[in-house]
């Protein structure tokens, strides 16, 4: 018999709503300026920089917001968390990566969870990559294959949610297109 031990839950789904999504999207891209944030590079733009708004409130993007709650409470009735309440403080951004952008490996600190949300991709224009959290895989040759880095491909109308201290990156975009993703960050209430 296996025991699989402090595994990291991982959560992705299509969402539901994705004409409404990407329309509301559309018509609140006008109310943001991108821009490269100054000490990282011309890695990827952003919408907001500062990682302190939510651009779901800022765009009124209304459909997606309950999108993403509907599937933070099933995130965690997934892994079996009893208790969940949907008091939390979001935080969302907007990222563009162009030709030759990437986002170098990251955690986000201090949230509980984060997401991604993909608006506009062609697929392989960069995908999300995950690291272990346990670095002492590689030391062995029989556990090594374990440890590598994980991918998942951006797909238009994509959720993914994962605890927010989990190591992530987002591969070199080579191609000509432009993808553009929404990431957010929650902070759940003391005693959630």
């Amino acid at each position: 018999m296996i025991e699989t031990l402090f595994s990291t839950p991982l959560y992705y789904t299509k969402v539901d709503g994705f004409h409404n999504i990407q329309k509301e999207i559309e018509k609140g891209l006008d109310k943001l300026e991108f821009k490269y944030k100054k000490h990282w590079g011309e890695t990827h733009l952003l919408a907001p920089q500062n990682f302190n708004e939510n651009v779901l409130d800022i765009c009124e993007l209304n459909t997606l917001s309950n999108e993403i709650d509907k599937h933070v409470y099933r995130y965690f009735e997934e892994i079996g968390r009893t208790g969940y309440t949907s008091e939390y403080k979001i935080v969302s951004w907007f990222t563009k990566c162009g030709k030759g952008n990437y986002a170098h490996t990251h955690t986000h600190g201090a949230a509980d969870i984060s997401g991604v949300y993909y608006y506009k991709t062609n697929n392989k224009d960069g995908n999300i990559f995950f690291e272990t959290p346990n670095p002492h895989l590689s030391t062995s040759e029989y556990f090594t294959h374990l440890g590598t880095a994980w991918d998942h491909i951006p797909v238009e109308g994509k959720l993914l949610i994962f605890p927010g201290w989990l190591q992530h990156g987002v591969r070199t975009n080579c191609t000509d297109n432009t993808r553009i993703s929404l990431s957010f960050n929650i902070t759940f209430q003391k005693g959630v």
